[in-house]
């Protein structure tokens, strides 16, 4: 009998092991766990990011001298010039700006010219230009051109048979893939306007865009050796066109490569965050729900849907509290919801997503109270008040995920100055990304960003677009970011759906389906990019802005060397070559003529056939 107790005894102790081993195994396995080992490796990234930064410095580019050429006293011209040198920047290629205003025009350095300016008298003598482009020059220009006695003796070589006088033109149509995935595509709003000059083209020039009525706006022509690409408007001054100003020169050359960062970043601002337990009139009549069930119920349950659907990888910026108190103490705000946070916050995780911040409140960090009532804020006193909140909001994120390293910030609103730049960095020590807007802002209140490392070690990594309805300007937008830097960065909020303005007064099906049509589109047009975080993205555009491209280029090939390589790198070629032979690297086509090259080693080759 006592036999059998110990054999019993030593069975249950065995089922014990082996259901806690599984226990034990299932928890090692899960995403949750998973999760916060990666975020942890993003940390580690971070600092060898910065340790190769610090020992690695920017060496001087080389190869083709792409020259600016713009006029210093002309406005128009300097915005134009600002555009193009940010673009080359992108593109890493070697840029030489010349200022008419200071000197003569000389081309005999340049392999392409790229004229940001409308007056062709102030280039010169007639003749630089014709023997530039007929003895194998390229050049650009950005502008709609005065018809001054220059553009009366070149017109012809330009590609134009007969012209009329200046006037407004409306919308685009493009009849190339100037923008990649974007062929055909017809615009027709007012938001696009060109001041353009009517003409007609002659057989031998290509046309690669005109307005919705039909007047030509990109078109290139062979002349000589070389080739000239014309753009008869005057939109390019616009940050928001820098795409199609990058589409246009890829088309120019032969066997054209860039870099892009190969990114689709979608934030979900305000969320999580306390949720009003009013009754929407029109979320009860058609889900019988207040809101917090809704957004539980109904519309979280549909984002992830359209995540898993669509590729799509969530960050979510939280806010701890919608009062408006700017002065302290901020310790446990009546509204904070700790429970959503928890809930919510580990669905983002697993399902491959990040939590940020928004903000203790949804007060901008700035100081200025005209820019703080202009959106019905408080401005804050100083910088230390400012970084009490942002440690408050960090202690309430850490008490939900005690293991996970918050690194991306959003603005509220999009607005922040440097007093809150200085209390977000006193206050956050593991602060590696901001998110606010790439687009110019006509008010100037908003925290515009380019895509860059800033001097005091934070990635600048601005959205794009916004919003879960299609929309011709955001449908520009965003064309114009992946063609020219291979980037979609979007944001919306789950409160629109309870605004009549933001949502047009549609239901959350129809603005789910609006989503949905938005989404897939996207995935149809560009399904070689890829889904990312926030700080996942920041950090491998960290790797690609501090990599530099040397080429030598051939009939055959296209040899590449990229110092301070690290990690796999993505460019785009634009080529009417077939591709042959690929060494460590491999090429994807992903429209008429233009691959998606992505590099594994620091040498690589593309063999090009005929």
């Amino acid at each position: 009998m006592k036999n059998e107790l110990n054999f019993s005894r030593k069975i249950y102790i065995i089922l014990l092991v082996v259901l806690a081993f599984g226990v034990v195994i299932q928890i090692a396995r899960s995403q949750y766990i998973l999760q916060f080992k990666h975020n942890t490796n993003l940390l580690e990234q971070r600092e060898e990011l910065f340790a190769n930064i610090k020992d690695h410095p920017a060496q001087e580019l080389t190869g083709t001298n792409y020259c600016v050429v713009y006029e210093s006293t002309e406005d128009y011209s300097v915005a134009l010039k600002k555009n193009a040198s940010r673009t080359l920047q992108y593109m890493q290629k070697k840029a030489a700006e010349i200022n008419l205003a200071e000197q003569n025009l000389n081309v005999d350095s340049c392999g392409v010219v790229i004229v940001a300016t409308d007056n062709l008298n102030k280039l010169g003598k007639v003749n630089l230009i014709d023997d530039y482009v007929f003895n194998g020059g390229y050049m650009i220009f950005m502008s709609s051109l005065t018809i001054d006695t220059n553009f009366q003796v070149l017109y012809r070589k330009f590609g134009i048979s007969s012209f009329g006088q200046p006037h407004e033109t409306i919308g685009i149509e493009l009849l190339s893939n100037v923008l990649i995935g974007e062929k055909k595509l017809h615009i027709d709003d007012e938001f696009m306007s060109n001041s353009s000059i009517s003409i007609e083209l002659d057989d031998q020039s290509e046309l690669l865009a005109e307005s919705a009525d039909g007047n030509p706006l990109l078109w290139k022509r062979g002349y000589g050796k070389g080739a000239f690409m014309m753009f008869n408007g005057s939109m390019l001054q616009e940050k928001i066109n820098r795409g199609f100003f990058a589409g246009a020169l890829s088309l120019l050359e032969p066997n054209f490569i860039y870099p892009i960062f190969n990114s689709k970043i979608f934030f979900i601002d305000d969320f999580p965050a306390p949720i009003s337990k009013e009754v929407i009139p029109a979320i009860y009549r058609e889900y019988q729900r207040d809101t917090p069930s809704f957004y539980q119920d109904i519309w979280w349950p549909d984002m992830l849907k359209a995540a898993k659907k669509y590729a799509i990888k969530y960050t979510a910026v939280i806010i701890q509290s919608y009062h408006d108190e700017v002065l302290p103490p901020f310790e446990y705000p009546i509204d904070e919801d700790r429970y959503g946070l928890i809930s919510y916050g580990r669905e983002v995780i697993k399902s491959g997503g990040e939590i940020g911040i928004h903000g203790y409140n949804h007060q901008s960090l700035v100081v200025d109270e005209e820019v703080s009532k202009s959106f019905g804020y408080n401005a804050w006193k100083n910088s230390d008040i400012m970084a009490e909140s942002i440690k408050e909001v960090l202690k309430f994120s850490a008490q939900a995920f005690p293991k996970y390293s918050v690194m991306s910030y959003v603005p509220p609103s999009n607005v922040l100055d440097e007093v809150g730049r200085e209390g977000l960095k006193k206050a956050w020590p593991n602060l590696t990304v901001i998110s606010s807007l790439y687009g110019e802002d006509a008010s100037g209140m908003a925290y515009v960003q380019e895509y860059e490392i800033a001097k005091d070690g934070i990635i600048e990594m601005p959205r794009v677009t916004s919003g879960y309805f299609e929309d011709t300007f955001e449908r520009w937008a965003e064309a114009n970011a992946m063609t020219g830097l291979g980037i979609f960065s979007h944001f919306i909020h789950p409160d629109d759906v309870l605004s009549g303005a933001r949502s047009k007064n549609q239901t959350w099906e129809k603005l789910y389906d609006g989503f949905s049509e938005k989404v897939e589109r996207l995935k149809k047009t560009y399904p070689w990019v890829r889904p990312m975080a926030s700080t996942e993205a920041a950090l491998d555009m960290g790797v690609a802005l501090t990599s530099q491209l040397k080429l030598t280029e051939s009939e055959d090939s296209i040899k590449g060397e990229v110092s301070n390589y690290r990690s796999n790198l993505y460019y785009v070629l634009r080529s009417d070559k077939k591709i042959g032979k690929q060494v460590n690297c491999s090429v994807q086509k992903i429209d008429t003529n233009t691959f998606l090259v992505e590099v594994y080693d620091s040498k690589f080759t593309i063999e090009l056939g005929g």
